[in-house]
């Protein structure tokens, strides 16, 4: 006649988390304290596959930024070529100069502006 582990003193296996992944209803005979330990091992995996996405999702944003960098180098343009490459006035451009993103005052008189930032404000300003 076979013991149960109740009955010997010795704790109940655990079953693994791919074991309950099979069949649940193992879940249904198991003693409270491995149900509180699987409960943990769920915690701990969803704690690292989190750590585990958000370094992924990081990795491809570098990675797609690095990507977009290599495809069209920035470059700084000056009042004339922004306002024919985008088609607005050069006095707008110079009236606007310290709200756009990426300009660049050389000196007093001088001012260029990051083609690829001129963009974007462009594409969300009206204009």
């Amino acid at each position: 006649m076979r013991h149960s582990s109740r009955r010997s003193g010795l704790p109940a296996p655990i079953p693994s988390l791919a074991e309950v992944q099979q069949d649940p209803t193992i879940l249904a005979g198991l003693p409270v304290p491995a149900i509180v330990d699987l409960r943990r091992q769920v915690s701990h995996l969803a704690a690292d596959l989190d750590a585990a996405f958000c370094q992924a999702m990081t990795q491809a944003q570098a990675g797609a930024q690095d990507h977009r960098a290599d495809a069209e180098p920035d470059r700084l343009l000056t009042p004339d070529s922004a306002a024919l490459r985008f088609g607005v006035t050069k006095r707008w451009l110079l009236d606007h100069a310290d709200e756009i993103p990426g300009a660049r005052r050389l000196s007093r008189k001088i001012v260029r502006f990051s083609e690829r930032r001129l963009a974007r404000f462009l594409d969300r300003t009206p204009v």
